[in-house]
């Protein structure tokens, strides 16, 4: 097993609710995705790390929200197109990976947000897989919402999502965690607040709620 993938389970252990990805998968990806993503589909499938903090993602699934979302955006060219959904957190943030481009577009519904990264031109490297080595040893702090601070008390909720697994239970496959009101309705992210959705439906209203912005770093 690749070492990117054995630091993976070493800080998270196995995978919540593994799916295997079917063999078809292999030939529609080819030549659009990196052999670290087929290594990883291969040897875990589809599933949960850190108590569903991230998820490997079935493209199938994601790539309608994906497509709606980058639709309401304008996108400058080399980042248009074939963005294919890798990785999403339990709040709904979706990795893409362009062909040729690599991992660059964040898809950000909790907070209304598309995140473009710039390119980093490599001489002579076909694949540029670097965005998905480097995410597979993110910090989960890389993955975590922060509370809004609370309007009375002292309660700062550093353990947020330990809170909401705890209220909740964890996300699946198909949910993720939202807040009631959401945030472009002036909600609050705050443990009492959060709720399990249905992902297509509530990143669905989330697009509807405010138009994204997008920025680029």
């Amino acid at each position: 097993m690749r070492i990117e993938l054995l630091d993976l389970l070493s800080r998270h252990g196995d995978p919540m609710d593994p799916i295997p990805v079917p063999a078809s998968y292999f030939a529609e990806y080819a030549g659009r995705l990196p052999e670290l993503v087929f290594d990883l589909w291969r040897e875990l499938g589809f599933g949960g790390f850190g108590d569903g903090l991230l998820w490997a993602c079935d493209p199938h699934r994601w790539q309608p929200i994906v497509e709606a979302w980058l639709a309401s955006v304008e996108l400058p060219a080399e980042y248009a197109g074939d963005q294919i959904p890798i990785f999403r957190t339990a709040y709904g943030k979706i990795y893409c990976f362009r062909p040729g481009l690599g991992q660059k577009i964040d898809i950000d519904p909790l907070f209304s947000g598309v995140h473009l990264f710039r390119p980093e031109t490599l001489a002579g490297q076909e694949w540029i897989d670097m965005g998905i080595t480097d995410l597979l040893t993110f910090p989960d702090n890389q993955f975590l919402v922060d509370a809004d601070h609370p309007t009375e008390g002292f309660d700062m909720q550093e353990e947020l999502f330990e809170r909401i697994v705890e209220r909740l239970g964890r996300t699946s496959h198909d949910t993720v965690y939202s807040f009631a009101p959401r945030i472009q309705e002036d909600g609050a992210i705050r443990a009492e607040h959060a709720v399990l959705a249905d992902a297509t439906t509530e990143l669905a209203a989330l697009l509807a709620l405010q138009e994204p912005e997008v920025t680029l770093d």
